[in-house]
């Protein structure tokens, strides 16, 4: 995928395959998908659909912007997968709430993705077929994203050693004593380099937010940066009402200062 640093010049690749790590995390971790989701042919299509002459559509300038996005949901297995509220039934081991349908496995999913974006479980939960894939797909994948403890997921897979990133506030004593080798910031997101040996080489990007919510405005300002702020403004944040421009800066505000 086509990057543009520093924002200049936004060029949007028509293609996109977005891989997206959401088992055991909480849905709010990864609920900025919807922007990518909203910036897509797919999306658009369906807005172009609600006037009898598509072509009149108030969004029909974009569609040389949207993207064409395949997804990937990623688990263990192809069964159903346990997410958000991690509520325990009256069985012990077993979980209640929302549970979600992936269509690909550690194993099997592509390790070339153009964006891998992940979610973050408690500690406990570190499936060895996870950490393989992380470990496959960290050359070839140009641009990761973790929110929330994500970003201690991989580093619990030996990938974050001399990065600069964040994580959830509430966690950053624990990743820093359990990662020593990682330089964990206390921000609301951090942006620094990885390394990428895939098509078109050139530097990696690694985006990790800290909470959920800083998570969100993270994603918006990716997709500000790398396809166009009309496009983006127009499609996505402002029918989400997601404000990345509002609170929305890589540092906490003052007086949030680091407890």
């Amino acid at each position: 995928m086509s990057s543009t640093p520093n924002g200049t010049t936004p060029t949007p690749n028509k293609s996109l395959r977005i891989g997206v790590m959401l088992e055991q995390v909480q849905l709010s971790d990864i609920i900025s998908i919807d922007i990518f989701g909203n910036l897509s042919q797919a999306y658009l299509s369906q807005l172009k659909s609600l006037t009898p002459d598509g072509n009149s559509s108030p969004y029909s300038h974009f569609e040389s912007q949207a993207l064409d996005i395949t997804w990937y949901y990623i688990a263990t297995t192809l069964e159903p997968t346990v997410t958000t509220p991690p509520i325990f039934t009256s069985t012990p081991g077993q979980y209640g709430g929302f549970t979600f349908v992936p269509n690909t496995t550690y194993d099997t999913c592509p390790r070339d993705l153009d964006i891998l974006l992940i979610g973050g479980p408690l500690p406990s939960f570190r499936p060895p077929q996870a950490d393989k894939f992380m470990k496959e797909a960290w050359f070839k994948t140009r641009v990761w994203m973790t929110t929330c403890v994500g970003s201690v997921w991989a580093a619990s897979a030996g990938l974050l050693e001399g990065k600069k990133v964040t994580t959830n506030k509430a966690f950053l004593e624990f990743a820093r004593q359990s990662y020593p080798g990682t330089e964990w910031k206390y921000q609301r997101w951090v942006v620094d380099e990885k390394e990428y040996e895939g098509e078109g080489g050139g530097k990696g990007e690694l985006w990790t937010s800290g909470g959920a919510g800083t998570g969100i405005d993270m994603v918006g300002e990716y997709c500000l940066k790398n396809f166009g702020r009309e496009f983006v403004d127009t499609m996505a944040l402002e029918g989400l009402e997601f404000n990345p421009g509002g609170k929305g800066s890589m540092f906490f505000e003052k007086g949030e200062g680091e407890k």
